[in-house]
């Protein structure tokens, strides 16, 4: 005849506020044995277990314990300065990215279009920089090189318009990145002087 165990008929629960963690009775003495158990274990409510164990936790809050050592909601605690900064900084270089792939309006004879400044464009523009000024050196300012924007039309340019292009470009490159430096210099002082408010203050 099959006998039941009745221990795992056993379906009450069990919280510890040092682990704010959530124990099935049933599994105690498999704890126990394995010497899992907390010390700080108490039976909860079948509510209390639905509600904390079961529900995700409003915005802005975790699972802890109360004063009595029974779960409750608790506010999520703010980041070590350490990680704020970090974050901040990850903050930072992406909005310095999204500045790079907007690229920089540009007019060409009253049309207007956008030079691209991607990564992998800024290499494009130091190599048409550096062939319009060896032709510009070479005396041949009116030799044509070709440039293509973001609307992918081919321009034809001479070396004296496209070393202009190019140097607005990279100038464009350059208060960029001046910008993000500047911000990261703010974090690092803020971080430095143990200042929250002034981390959280820096934006792009």
């Amino acid at each position: 005849m099959f006998m039941q165990d009745d221990s795992l008929q056993d379906v009450s629960m069990y919280f510890s506020a040092s682990r704010t963690h959530f124990y099935p009775a049933a599994l105690r003495e498999q704890y126990q044995a394995n010497g899992r158990w907390p010390d700080d274990a108490v039976e909860v409510s079948d509510e209390d277990w639905q509600t904390y164990g079961q529900s995700e936790p409003p915005e802005g809050m975790q699972r802890g314990a109360d004063e009595n050592g029974m779960p409750t909601w608790v506010p999520i605690p703010p980041p070590a300065l350490p990680e704020l900064a970090k974050r901040k900084r990850g903050e930072i270089d992406d909005a310095r990215d999204s500045a790079f792939a907007a690229g920089l309006e540009y007019d060409f004879d009253g049309e207007k279009d956008v030079i691209q400044t991607r990564p992998q464009d800024q290499i494009n523009l130091l190599g048409l920089s550096a062939k319009a000024q060896r032709l510009i050196t070479a005396g041949q300012p009116e030799a044509t090189l070709s440039f293509r924007g973001a609307s992918n039309i081919n321009r034809e340019l001479t070396a004296e318009q496209m070393d202009t292009l190019t140097m607005a470009a990279l100038g464009h490159l350059e208060e960029i990145f001046q910008r993000s430096w500047a911000r990261k210099d703010a974090i690092d002082a803020a971080l430095a002087a143990e200042d929250r408010e002034g981390i959280e203050a820096v934006v792009w």
